[in-house]
């Protein structure tokens, strides 16, 4: 799990600029370096520096609060308003998913996963429940990386996987570590035999065969999201 600092030096009630600029002089990092970190515009940066961005996206705050080592709740403060929704999102029926990387041993049998406290999102449990059919504690979030899945999914989708769901029957789409890298792909089930197709949308990717046991399945992906 990754170490979240958390900052003390200013009042809980300044604006969100200050917390920032106060968070990056820590850092020691301008504002070109940490847009490239966190995967956002160095003008969404200078909006919220500057205050002209009232309203800012939470899920690219929270990404610049990881690239900053500090929480999500520490860098708009606790008596702003997105920390109090936050606080309301959990006294109203919502649970929160962490985004998660997940690290493949050497011998590619053993999977750990590292939670990132200051990229958590929000869901009704009431919709995670009926219709997903999973548990809150069995979800994590993962950005998608590469092509291989493209028109379905892109590069920086986020995908909600089920990682008590392993097995690819009924076939579908997973997070799973196919003896090269971690990857979503189609997985499907060949019959009769021990063995997995390995399929991606991208017509550019080849289809290929793998024993299940040299395949590592992540989770099953049930849901997913981007932005426009």
């Amino acid at each position: 799990m990754a170490n979240i600092v958390v900052s003390h030096d200013l009042p809980a009630d300044a604006p969100l600029g200050s917390r920032l600029k106060a968070e990056m002089a820590r850092c020691g990092i301008s504002v070109a370096d940490l847009a490239k970190k966190a995967d956002v515009k160095t003008s969404f940066l200078y909006d919220v520096i500057s205050g002209k961005s009232t309203n800012p996206s939470t899920i690219k705050l929270a990404r610049v609060a990881q690239s900053l080592n500090i929480s999500l709740a520490s860098l708009v403060g606790e008596h702003d308003s997105a920390a109090s929704y936050l606080s309301s999102l959990e006294n109203n029926g919502c649970v929160s998913v962490p985004r998660v990387t997940v690290d493949i041993h050497a011998d590619g049998n053993r999977v750990t996963t590292r939670e990132h406290e200051a990229e958590a999102y929000y869901f009704r449990q009431s919709w995670i429940r009926d219709h997903l059919d999973a548990r809150p504690d069995d979800l994590r979030l993962m950005y998608v990386r590469g092509d291989n899945m493209e028109p379905t999914l892109y590069h920086n989708d986020m995908v909600l996987i089920d990682t008590s769901r392993k097995n690819p029957s009924p076939p579908g789409i997973f997070v799973c570590f196919d003896g090269l890298g971690l990857t979503a792909r189609r997985l499907e089930l060949m019959p009769g035999e021990d063995r997995l197709r390995l399929i991606s949308d991208n017509p550019q990717y080849s289809m290929f065969e793998r024993d299940i046991a040299d395949t590592v399945i992540i989770g099953r992906v049930v849901w997913f999201a981007r932005e426009i």
